[in-house]
């Protein structure tokens, strides 16, 4: 969405219904603007519902677009919030680089609860005030907040309900940037060293019975995925080693997670080896994962059966490698 063009998507109810946190603050806003706008904003609403609310775009500092409603001329609405200065946003990404769940949940697509107030602290307002906002629309109807301006305010709720990143275009950083500047940030690591032992921290001072606690784990469909979106670490030219040891890893966890004697877990361990080997042969599989040579070449020889690995050569000089 780099262009700023954002359309309602989903459908009619999704307008005025937001799913996620940040949707519904943004929505309040409305509500919040006071009994004598209400009537105007109920019908702003319904011009985004029937799809009167076209071309809504969305930059820094400002939302803008059109509304065509029966016969009359179109109405242009342009919805002011100047972006924070450019130091706040530098002490604003230092922050969220600091933070592992803020970074990761970004990474993901999501505003997690919480950062809106630590971006406040560190200077950049995201989720706006009725008086942040300076509303501007070609009507004649001479009121702050028009229909006509309810509903494109209203369209881009929806969008960025959907990706709070045009959000954040609106507070002046879209997406490439404020990773980019991330990943700037999180160069020396050392943030990310404090973090993760703050949360190993907060784990054993937990209370309760952990034993009580009931876990649902799942396999990854892509364990590297988010190393690989953070970019290289300092240094590093080549992650294929780092990626290779994350899915070993994550295997070996899906594993225990599963069970010692879990079969498809085993299998998981195995695929996840092979790719890191690229080819491999029993006998260097079985030694990587000290397991006995039978067992591994049982364990192969089911996949070959399903089609996951494929074999080239017989007995002792069989080669494997891994269908995906």
């Amino acid at each position: 969405m780099s262009s700023g063009i954002v359309g309602p998507g989903g459908g009619p109810s999704d307008l005025v219904d937001p799913r996620r946190w940040w949707g519904q603050r943004w929505l309040e806003v409305l509500d919040a603007t006071g009994a004598a706008n209400a009537r105007r904003v109920q019908r702003g609403q319904g011009l985004a519902r029937r799809g009167a609310v076209t071309d809504v775009r969305v930059e820094p500092g400002v939302v803008s677009g059109t509304v065509r409603e029966d016969r009359s001329a179109p109405c242009q609405v342009t919805i002011h919030w100047p972006p924070p200065a450019e130091a706040a946003w530098v002490r604003a990404t230092g922050v969220l680089a600091a933070e592992l769940r803020f970074t990761a949940a970004l990474l993901d697509g999501e505003l997690p609860q919480g950062v809106a107030d630590v971006l406040a602290d560190a200077g950049v307002r995201v989720l706006p005030r009725p008086e942040d906002l300076r509303f501007r629309c070609s009507c004649d109807e001479g009121h702050q907040l028009c229909r006509h301006a309810a509903g494109v305010y209203t369209v881009a709720g929806a969008a960025i309900d959907r990706d709070p990143f045009v959000l954040l275009r609106l507070r002046g950083r879209d997406h490439d940037r404020l990773l980019r500047d991330l990943r700037a940030q999180r160069g020396g690591g050392a943030a990310l060293v404090t973090d993760e032992l703050d949360l190993g921290r907060g784990l054993y001072a937990a209370g309760g019975d952990l034993d009580a606690i009931a876990l649902h784990p799942t396999p990854v469909e892509d364990p590297s995925a988010l190393f690989q979106r953070l970019g290289p670490p300092p240094g590093v030219d080549d992650l294929d080693p780092y990626v290779a040891t994350i899915e070993r890893a994550a295997a070996g966890a899906w594993r225990l997670a599963a069970g010692e004697g879990s079969e498809a877990a085993d299998e998981q361990v195995l695929l996840a080896e092979l790719r890191a080997q690229r080819v491999g042969t029993v006998a260097s599989l079985a030694s990587a994962l000290g397991r006995d040579e039978d067992q591994v070449r049982e364990h192969l020889d089911r996949l070959f059966d399903a089609g996951t690995v494929l074999r080239t050569g017989t007995g002792e000089r069989a080669r494997y490698r891994a269908t995906s």
